[in-house]
């Protein structure tokens, strides 16, 4: 297993900061989106896709709900995320989903989907999530802080399944190794 503590993940960042300096946002009000970046994902936003979170530059298809998600997380709850958005069916315009959690896989979970919740398993993490600067990361049981997001190519171009915790034994070359960051891309 891959993990990144704070000090490697400060080294990654390119500054060296205490564990103290690492924070979590200020407001429960301010509501923000998630970008990816990593190797050709120049900062591609997050969307729900049926409960699942994926990231790519344009809608994901094929999904019955669908839509960007903005978030609000104070720190010590969830980031509970709703639609940019609503969506327009039989002439109605509803949300395709409401307060959804974002959650990691659990350390005991053999699935490495992310994903969204009402209702946390005790397999889901939805309260570890910490911010460094504009880097998400999530704290393990261990009090480390994580970056372990990947993304897994799927079917379509430029749209990929955000997955946790990837090892060498999982990784059959699908995978790109990731940053969520709460800031767009500077060409947005």
């Amino acid at each position: 297993m891959r993990v990144i503590s704070i000090s490697l993940a400060c080294l990654f960042l390119g500054s060296v900061v205490p564990a103290a300096q690492v924070a979590s946002r200020s407001s429960s009000s301010d509501s923000y989106s998630l970008y990816a970046f990593g190797d050709n994902i120049g900062g591609f936003p997050m969307y729900y896709s049926d409960g699942n979170a994926v990231v790519g530059n344009r809608t994901p298809p094929n999904a019955t709900n669908v839509g960007k998600v903005s978030f609000t997380h104070d720190s010590s709850g969830p980031m509970v995320g709703n639609p940019t958005a609503n969506t327009t069916v039989n002439g109605t315009s509803k949300p395709p989903f409401e307060n959804q959690q974002l959650f990691v896989p659990g350390p005991d979970s053999s699935d490495h989907q992310i994903g969204f919740t009402q209702n946390a398993t005790s397999n889901q993490v939805t309260s570890k999530f910490i911010w460094y600067g504009h880097f998400l990361l999530v704290e393990n049981d261990g009090g480390e802080y994580t970056s372990l997001f990947y993304a897994k190519k799927t079917e379509h171009d430029d749209i990929f399944s955000l997955q946790w915790n990837i090892t060498d034994d999982d990784d059959e070359g699908d995978f790109i190794s990731i940053s969520m960051r709460g800031l767009p891309p500077s060409n947005a």
